[in-house]
């Protein structure tokens, strides 16, 4: 197995709970090496190509938001507060309630290396929805939100952290190593 680089983020939520450390200490404990490592604000330049997505992936975004908050009772409220129940057009407002909130404070960022980065890295952070990720993830322990909730209050859910996914990892770490670090 070859060793891989990841991109982390430790978000304005967990920042602003004092969870740096502990979050850290889950990647160190799981033998990642932090490459780079650090704090401060990302410019709205930054946060649009960072978060970035084709009509597929808003559409399939919407979908798994709209299929959490109907598995958790939400979804006609969702419809009532939007007006609608189009994946797409939820996917493109999420994409842009993330990038304000991305942008509204400090972040940290870092690159963490070891063999399977990306995949234990998404395996240590937990399911995107805190309230149904597992304990012993950091979304599952330390998450105090849900896709419902997050899309009642018209925002991103604040789930901690981002890690990159496979298709991702090589260009958000090297976007990072440009225009962050």
């Amino acid at each position: 197995m070859t060793i891989q680089h990841t991109l982390i983020l430790i978000k304005p939520d967990a920042i602003e709970r004092k969870l740096i450390g502990e979050i850290i200490s889950y990647f160190e404990r799981a033998g990642f090496s932090i490459i780079k490592l650090k704090k401060g604000r990302m410019s709205r330049e930054l946060a649009v190509k960072q978060y970035r997505a084709t009509e597929s992936q808003l559409t399939a975004m919407g979908k798994r938001t709209l299929e959490a908050t109907t598995a958790s009772g939400g979804l006609a409220e969702v419809m009532k507060r939007f007006g609608t129940t189009d994946p797409y057009k939820l996917g493109e407002k999420i994409i842009e309630w993330t990038r304000t909130f991305m942008t509204s404070s400090d972040i940290i960022a870092m690159i963490l290396e070891r063999e399977d980065a990306v995949l234990k890295a998404r395996e240590i952070i937990g399911k995107t929805d805190p309230s149904v990720a597992a304990k012993g993830s950091i979304r599952g322990d330390f998450g105090e939100d849900s896709l419902l909730k997050a899309n009642l209050e018209k925002r991103p859910v604040k789930n901690l952290v981002h890690a990159s996914d496979e298709e991702g990892a090589k260009i958000e770490t090297s976007l990072f190593e440009k225009e962050f670090f």
